[in-house]
């Protein structure tokens, strides 16, 4: 099996695709509904995130309609890089309007940690 290819923030948030950050920064697209296939592919071929809902492996999922799912307090600069670039990239769409939202979520609780 095959790496999945990763992609640029900046192309990810262009093309409005969901998937998984690694903790490095680099993201790996998931197209709607999988999250789980593409996670285990990462996981069979090296380092990827265990569970979409552990969130404490370090990962960050990104769902197919721009929503962020992560713990602010395992996010990597290399991670906040990576989803500051798919903002700035993003065409105005309900994609771009979730992913500001759950960044300005995510700065939000970190202030509280």
């Amino acid at each position: 099996m095959d790496r999945p290819p990763s992609l640029s923030g900046v192309i990810a948030g262009a093309r409005c695709t969901g998937g998984w950050i690694a903790p490095n920064g680099k993201f790996y697209a998931a197209p709607r509904l999988y999250h789980l296939r593409i996670g285990a592919a990462l996981r069979a071929t090296g380092a990827g995130p265990t569970d979409p809902w552990d969130m404490n492996d370090g990962w960050v999922m990104v769902r197919a309609h721009g929503e962020v799912i992560a713990r602010p307090d395992k996010l990597t600069q290399p991670q906040w890089d990576t989803l500051g670039d798919m903002l700035i990239a993003a065409p105005e769409s309900g994609f771009r309007s979730y992913l500001l939202a759950s960044l300005r979520t995510m700065r939000e609780v970190e202030a509280l940690c």
